[in-house]
């Protein structure tokens, strides 16, 4: 059975096109703001790490910038500065929590979304290093969001920045799919035994199982390689065909989160299967068949 966001992120509505719209946009939010309240959660459990002597010690990560003209070393330099910088994931949190759990009207998701796309700004300028796919794909989505509240009453513009994120969903899928494709220890199935012999994303029991195993390895990386390069059919397949997609992805991030640790992927990616969803449909004709 798919997880209930992929129904929700695919339920075809009978009401109008505005409302349809609506949905979407509330949709990708809360499914978003649930990674966007781990990764805070991460940041201010590890919040040490931002200290001078820590890894991301401002005092050093600030040498980055001294070069460039733009950056306002006196007016944002003392909120970077430890321990005034774990403030940043706390507001990230609150805001993504109130985004989740609460019913905002739309100005006030406006500044809810303005909260969380300046502190993942914020947080991206402080340490360059350390995020990953799911930070730029949620920071896309929360961009895309905040735009559209721009112009409550234009459907094409804020069918655009659905479009925009179906769009970018499709890209990421079909980037990692094609440099899967063209290394040669991704097609000989050695990468994913590698990966999960390591410490930062390995599992011992899975790679036990790999090791034995080496055709199953070959067919794990296989089943990755085209199911990324497939994703974009999405858009164009019929209904239960765009679901079954849409789930097997989530059931693939799920998969990450739990032998890999990638535990915000699932939210960053999944946030953007409303989008993915409704240009779907809409290249359909609305068609449900």
């Amino acid at each position: 059975m798919a997880p209930a966001f992929v129904h929700a992120a695919t339920e075809i509505e009978e009401k109008g096109g505005a409302g349809n719209i609506d949905r979407a946009f509330s949709r990708m939010e809360k499914i978003s703001a649930v990674g966007a309240m781990i990764g805070a959660l991460e940041q201010i459990a590890r919040s040490g790490e931002l200290d001078d002597d820590g890894m991301f010690s401002w005092p050093i990560h600030r040498t980055r910038h001294q070069s460039s003209q733009r950056f306002p070393r006196k007016q944002i330099g003392k909120l970077l500065e430890y321990p005034n910088v774990v403030v940043i994931p706390h507001i990230r949190f609150l805001a993504a929590a109130r985004l989740l759990f609460g019913s905002p009207g739309p100005k006030e998701r406006a500044l809810l979304l303005t909260a969380i796309v300046a502190t993942g700004s914020g947080m991206d300028l402080r340490h360059h290093y350390g995020g990953d796919g799911s930070d730029q794909m949620s920071q896309i989505t929360f961009v895309a969001s905040l735009l559209e509240k721009a112009f409550p009453h234009d459907t094409r513009a804020r069918e655009a920045c659905l479009r925009f994120v179906a769009f970018q969903a499709c890209v990421s899928y079909v980037s990692a799919g094609t440099v899967k494709l063209v290394s040669p220890v991704w097609r000989d199935g050695s990468a994913v035994t590698g990966i999960f012999r390591t410490d930062a994303y390995g599992d011992a029991a899975l790679y036990g199982l790999l090791k034995r195993y080496p055709d199953l390895a070959v067919v794990l990386a296989w089943t990755v390689i085209l199911g990324e390069l497939s994703f974009p059919l999405v858009l164009f397949a019929p209904r239960w065909v765009a679901e079954g997609v849409l789930a097997t992805g989530a059931v693939f991030h799920l998969a990450n989160g739990k032998f890999m640790g990638l535990n915000r992927f699932i939210w960053a990616f999944s946030g953007t299967y409303p989008a993915v969803a409704y240009v779907s449909r809409a290249l359909r004709g609305r068609d449900d068949s």
